[in-house]
């Protein structure tokens, strides 16, 4: 599970480069109304994707020996959820063209739909990189067709000057994909439904999951924007992609890795409550000191990254950083349930904080703006906390003591962490910009690795150096270390 999550990570950030690559050389060809057209286009697609998102990959995943006639179901269900999102698309695309005024979005959203259908087609087979962990097949998988779309969208942005490179890159990314798909996987799928009930009977909760998501996502910005405005949203939106990075880069690609291992050792209920806790050992481990850091350095990354107009998300990151910290315990939760083929817990897990958000945010954000609307998220963060917890006690068994046996240690080492950067600011301010405010920062988040490093491991060993994260990264460390130092073989030449 720790090489799975080690290959996602890295997944994750081949993908954000090529992403920022190609929008460093789109920009200097095509024009803002360009990247608008198709924003619009892709923030309805995005939304359906997501609703109908019915998880049969993690359906067979989590079926131990899933026959041959389960594979061809999930892959016909797959078709035809893809050809209904593109049909919907389809269907969509003049009325929304006319709503807008902009007949480009007719083209737009037609192709959006083509693209949808053709995603339909991938190769269920793939789904065995997840099951059986070789998740570096999933990394070439994805990134080549990340590096296709990229090629096609340049070539023809140089070529057209318009959004319809940009389209055009979309659709030949879910041709390489379903290419590639079928290239690197022997399974050759048929079409076949008489399975269904069973994939379906799981996914009906995760539609309900994907709604309630869907909710939590994307109402504080419509709530936010009635009341407070749009430029509290521009506000709330860049604190909270940056606040939350840990989530995204480390947390969910470590979920994500640890699911398969979860459904392979489902049927063994007394290793599943060790293993969750291992696996939350070392998500606080690794995510608590980023989440602290960027706090921490929120003014500095502002004015750096942002611009002096951007100081009112300063402490908009700082309190979103609580939403992080109360996320960190309970973040493998969802793939845990779902090992255990308890959609629904997942569903009830998310409902309360739902409920709870919408008239936190309306409150919020009439009383303070941006700064009550992550308050609303830290409610709601919380609520999901101790909602979590009942239903871990009550699955297996894990009670809140136990997650804080396992937490105490890299949340005390943070704190020693954020005392010590604080006094270096005492004692040292912060320059006021330029390359002398870079450079302070640098020192100062290097600084704050370091003593997070050095406290983490003097607090383990002062405890005895028990079993857990700790001794788990180093082990994994070394054996890297040796890996790297070790000659490699050579195989002598044939005569």
């Amino acid at each position: 599970m720790a090489k799975g999550a080690v290959w996602v990570i890295l997944q994750r950030l081949a993908v954000r480069l090529i992403g920022l690559a190609s929008t460093l050389i789109l920009v200097r060809l095509l024009a803002p109304a360009d990247f608008g057209i198709v924003a619009l286009a892709t923030a309805f697609s995005t939304g359906l994707d997501v609703m109908m998102e019915l998880g049969f990959d993690f359906a067979l995943i989590n079926e131990r020996g899933a026959a041959r006639e389960r594979y061809d179901t999930a892959w016909t269900l797959s078709i035809l959820r893809g050809t209904v999102i593109g049909a919907a698309l389809a269907a969509a695309a003049w009325p929304l063209a006319q709503f807008y005024g902009d007949p480009r979005l007719l083209q737009v959203m037609v192709w959006l739909g083509v693209a949808f259908f053709i995603a339909g087609f991938q190769n269920i087979g793939i789904v065995d990189f997840r099951k059986d962990f070789r998740l570096d097949k999933e990394f070439s998988l994805l990134v080549w067709s990340k590096v296709l779309s990229f090629t096609v969208t340049i070539a023809l942005a140089w070529i057209f000057r318009d959004y319809r490179a940009l389209i055009a890159g979309i659709v030949a990314g879910k041709l390489a994909t379903v290419a590639l798909s079928f290239a690197m996987h022997p399974f050759r799928p048929r079409l076949r439904l008489k399975d269904s009930a069973g994939f379906l009977h799981f996914s009906k909760w995760l539609l309900v999951v994907n709604l309630v998501n869907l909710v939590n996502a994307r109402v504080d910005r419509i709530i936010l924007g009635k009341i407070a405005g749009t430029t509290s949203v521009g506000i709330f939106s860049v604190a909270h992609e940056i606040s939350t990075l840990a989530t995204t880069e480390l947390i969910w690609p470590i979920a994500r890795a640890l699911f398969p291992g979860y459904a392979k050792i489902a049927a063994e209920p007394a290793r599943l409550p060790k293993s969750f806790l291992d696996a939350t050992g070392m998500i606080m481990l690794l995510s608590a000191p980023v989440t602290a850091g960027i706090a921490l350095m929120a003014d500095p990354i502002v004015r750096i990254a942002l611009g002096p107009e951007w100081l009112l998300a300063i402490p908009v990151i700082q309190i979103l950083a609580l939403y992080g910290f109360l996320d960190m315990p309970t973040a493998n939760v969802k793939a845990l349930f779902l090992a255990l083929g308890r959609p629904d817990l997942v569903a009830w897990r998310d409902i309360p904080s739902a409920i709870v958000l919408v008239p936190a945010l309306i409150v919020g954000a009439s009383m303070a703006g941006a700064v009550g609307a992550a308050w609303a998220l830290v409610l709601s963060a919380a609520v999901t906390f101790v909602v979590a917890f009942a239903f871990l006690r009550r699955s297996i068994g894990v009670g809140i003591g136990a997650i804080a046996r396992v937490t105490w240690r890299p949340f005390l080492a943070t704190l020693i962490m954020a005392a010590a950067v604080t006094a270096l600011d005492r004692e040292i301010p912060m320059p006021e910009g330029g390359v002398a405010l870079l450079l302070s920062t640098v020192v100062r988040s290097l600084f704050g690795a370091a003593v997070y490093a050095a406290a983490s491991l003097g607090v383990w060993v002062m405890v005895g150096r028990p079993a857990g994260a700790e001794s788990s990264a180093l082990a994994f460390l070394a054996k890297a270390f040796k890996n790297a130092c070790l000659p490699r073989s050579t195989s002598a030449p044939r005569l």
